[in-house]
């Protein structure tokens, strides 16, 4: 197989990775050293290729069933652009653009890839940049295709760019643009750039500055114990009506527990009174079955959550403490808002309709043609067929919305729910929470990428609609060990050391084990001794992939991301029962 089809399938067979090596869509750094002369890459789409005017010069093209070619009405700058067209994607495929960059300026240095990017009616898939860079024996060393966070609908000329370090085992480096949707996507201006790189240490007046916007806390356990040091919440959180709390790990116990913590302090002072969670919205419902009524083995309803993550004793002991919070009026509630399954939706048609034989043949019809993956010509009929019948029984009107609302939900399956389309799923799933219940006020358990305010993040979606009526909590770690789904399965990982110049290392300076880094007000006073966190700074992203990542440290402006950041000096792995 040549180099160049190896390429292309690289970028098929990675197109839905969930391994993040980024930032999101912001101007490069204020300061950049030189870099390579590019002029011969032809990264305008200026000149055409000899062979096929139609096409620009220098970039390998896969259509896949795409139109692709140069375009002289739709242009950023210049008299062309590249162009990607296609009507209606059954198939998922994708249409691809692609050139090779040389090697050695670049390895070792942190490199940003940027360019624009124009949509129109962008359906079931996103427009994106994409960056790949190889070791020995053509393994995968660093790669990025902006999976959360790629163009969809409509969008005018917009930067993106994607900025990784390029490791000194690399050998070879591919780039270029990739389109896996339905509509029209345009390209043009690409560029290749070094970055300055960040500090590595504080000077003693950065360190002292930094500690006016810590607030320390006195233990990540809900111990029931004195909770004055969680009284900052309230001027944190203020009136705002949602609520983000992250993890850049989906296996920290420490994160978890001062998660429980948190939401405890403000169920109890703050009349926050849903909580809602990365996890498949139907049968995360059930567990009020326990925590209002104490109906049913809170272990077991964890399990059917289809989350493996969630699955340990630290969600555990959240869920038997709402039960006691509960008791003996309902003062919280157990929501989620994730799109990944059919499963739940499918039960609760299945509830409601059991006693219309005709209702339950068509409701297994289309559990089977969901199983068998059929295509969405075969499962619409059937879900419109469903919506109707809603809509003719006599169901109460609640029930009305709720069965909907779970029709929603496989529709939003059956859509390439995975990258930005899910985060905008979920982000309209919590709207729909919020507007069934518009006097309550909800906080969300979700990993960082999700809740943060970055653009196509879930976050993002809801910071547009909510304003500040959403504040958000991303939580990071110095060092320690998490449950992840790595090399050997899955099983505790050692994190990452963090290194000089990453974000945890400059944190771990001040000497706190745990802490809340009031970044709205650093981003707010903007003052001299606080520059540096306004950069591109590597932080980690844990994730769930264990070993499986390159590196866990990502570059970010995060400052852009959250609101407040909560540092856990060292995390170890949760008491995942789903392994037992």
């Amino acid at each position: 197989m040549n180099r160049t089809r190896k390429v292309i399938l690289a970028v098929f067979s990675l197109l839905f990775c969930s391994c993040i090596t980024e930032l999101f869509r912001e101007p490069v750094s204020k300061t950049e050293p030189s870099s390579p002369d590019l002029s011969g890459l032809n990264l305008d789409f200026e000149v055409r290729n000899p062979q096929n005017s139609t096409l620009p010069a220098n970039w390998y093209t896969r259509s896949a069933g795409f139109v692709i070619s140069l375009d002289n009405n739709e242009k950023h700058s210049g008299q062309l652009s590249l162009k990607m067209e296609m009507q209606n994607n059954p198939n998922r495929t994708s249409g691809v653009c692609e050139t090779r960059l040389p090697v050695q300026p670049y390895i070792g240095k942190i490199v940003e890839y940027r360019g624009w990017i124009k949509t129109k009616g962008v359906q079931n898939g996103y427009a994106a940049l994409w960056f790949l860079v190889y070791g020995e024996n053509n393994t995968v060393i660093g790669y990025d295709n902006m999976f959360y966070r790629g163009l969809i609908g409509d969008n005018e000329w917009t930067q993106v760019s994607i900025r990784m370090r390029v490791s000194k085992d690399a050998k070879e480096i591919y780039f270029g643009g990739s389109f896996n949707g339905a509509g029209t996507v345009w390209f043009d201006n690409f560029e290749i750039v070094v970055c300055a790189e960040p500090k590595t240490s504080l000077s003693q007046e950065e360190l002292a500055v930094l500690k006016q916007y810590v607030y320390p806390l006195r233990t990540y356990e809900p111990d029931g114990g004195d909770t004055k040091d969680l009284m900052i919440l309230d001027n944190l959180i203020g009136s705002s009506k949602v609520v983000g709390l992250g993890e850049n790990s989906h296996g920290s116990s420490e994160i978890f527990k001062i998660k429980n913590r948190i939401i405890q302090y403000i169920a109890a002072n703050h009349g926050f009174d849903i909580f809602s969670i990365e996890s498949n919205m139907p049968r995360a419902y059930k567990i009020n079955d326990y925590i209002v009524r104490g109906e049913g083995d809170p272990k077991n309803l964890i399990r059917t959550m289809l989350m493996g993550a969630w699955q340990n004793d630290e969600v555990l002991d959240m869920v038997e403490w709402m039960r006691r919070f509960n008791d003996p009026v309902q003062r919280i509630l157990f929501t989620a808002f994730d799109v990944r399954s059919y499963q739940g939706s499918i039960d609760v048609l299945s509830d409601a309709f059991k006693e219309d034989a005709e209702m339950e043949n068509n409701i297994a019809d289309l559990k089977k043609k969901l199983d068998d993956n059929a295509g969405v010509s075969e499962i619409n009929p059937l879900l419109l067929l469903l919506e109707n019948s809603i809509e003719a029984f006599s169901f109460p009107s609640f029930q009305k919305v709720w069965l909907l609302q779970n029709i929603l939900i496989i529709r939003q399956y059956l859509t390439p729910s995975r990258g930005p389309w899910r985060d905008k799923f979920m982000a309209d799933n919590v709207m729909w929470i919020k507007e069934q219940n518009p006097d309550s006020r909800l906080v969300l358990w979700a990993h960082n990428i999700h809740i943060m305010k970055t653009e196509n993040m879930q976050g993002y979606h809801l910071a547009q609609k909510l304003g500040n009526d959403y504040t958000t909590f991303g939580f990071t770690f110095f060092e320690g060990s998490y449950i992840a789904d790595g090399s050997k399965g899955s099983i505790a990982y050692v994190a990452e050391a963090a290194y000089p110049g990453t974000l945890e290392y400059f944190l771990n300076q001040l000497n706190e084990p745990i802490f809340i880094l009031d970044l709205k007000k650093i981003k707010s006073d903007n003052r001299k001794d606080t520059q540096w966190l306004m950069e591109y700074l590597p932080y980690r992203e844990a994730d769930e992939m264990g070993d499986q990542k390159p590196t866990e440290f990502i570059y970010r402006r995060i400052v852009d991301d959250f609101d407040y950041l909560i540092f856990i000096k060292r995390s170890s792995p949760s008491g995942a029962f789903w392994l037992q």
